[in-house]
């Protein structure tokens, strides 16, 4: 089986979940009351900002094809399961890439909040082993 490494942007959730519903109801993961709450798909934790999310996405063919037809989310990038993703951006979905997850240093502090460090997040926001 081909699999796909994607970097998916999504600037509102909520229209998402109402498209997927639309397309691919069997896809949506739904609360105690039944309301949509996620899109099930292989995927690394998301990123927020926001109303705006990114995500490391692993799909199928049959999985890119529905992807591909969602008009609520974007592909950044795409490259065969382990590649480069972030080589495959262009500036245009780099820009957007940057805004919604910015690698700011943070502090990093103990138990007690003595700031005993400093931590950069990575460039690329997660993947697969």
């Amino acid at each position: 089986m081909v699999y796909h490494d994607l970097i998916t942007y999504c600037a509102d959730t909520q229209a998402l979940m109402a498209e997927v519903e639309q397309v691919a109801p069997d896809r949506i993961i739904r609360d105690d009351q039944g309301n949509a709450v996620g899109f099930s798909i292989t995927k690394t934790p998301t990123i927020r900002s926001g109303t705006e999310t990114l995500a490391v996405v692993r799909v199928t063919d049959k999985e890119l094809a529905v992807i591909q037809g969602l008009k609520s989310l974007q592909i950044l990038a795409q490259v065969p399961a382990g590649g480069d993703l972030l080589a495959a951006m262009v500036q245009a979905e780099r820009t957007i890439y940057d805004r919604v997850y910015p690698r700011t240093t943070v502090p990093v502090q103990d138990e007690t909040g003595q700031v005993v460090g400093q931590c950069t997040p990575p460039e690329l926001i997660g993947a697969f082993a």
